[in-house]
């Protein structure tokens, strides 16, 4: 196998999984969803695409693929399913919190992933093709949203 691609695939593929288990609430197709990403990747390098940053390549095409794949099974999975065993008061937070963020819609659910995950906003409006300033007020009035779900 080609070393860059082993390491590539090495230090990227815990984020992105993470990523997609986040949007599918589904750790088996998460781990579609990223083989897919990467088997993408293999044949983009293997045809010497040029692919400037390959952070923000993998993880577009996460999101990308992620609402394909969501849009292909359409099936309802529990929110309660995809959560770790904790105390019942901490697993019902959770829960509540997951489930506010179930009701958005697949742009701003891809934004709060984003940013769970640690990016910066320049990186995410670099992942998502949207303007700097946007992301930050974006975010604001999102997590507006969550709050209100959770009232």
């Amino acid at each position: 196998m080609d070393p860059e691609f082993e390491k590539t695939y090495q230090s990227y593929y815990p984020k992105l999984l993470r990523i997609a288990a986040k949007m599918l609430q589904d750790t088996e197709g998460a781990k579609d969803v990223v083989q897919d990403v990467f088997t993408a990747y293999y044949f983009a390098m293997n045809n010497e695409k040029v692919i400037r940053d390959t952070k923000n390549w993998l993880v577009r095409s996460t999101i990308n693929k992620g609402i394909d794949y969501k849009r292909k099974t359409a099936r309802n999975v529990t929110i309660e399913s995809t959560l770790p065993e904790t105390n019942e008061s901490t697993q019902d937070e959770a829960s509540d919190i997951l489930n506010a963020i179930a009701h958005l819609n697949e742009k701003e659910q891809t934004l709060v992933i984003l940013y769970s995950e640690g990016y910066s906003y320049k990186e995410i409006a670099e992942m998502t093709g949207r303007n700097l300033p946007s992301i930050g007020k974006t975010l604001s009035r999102i997590m507006d949203k969550i709050k209100k779900h959770l009232l």
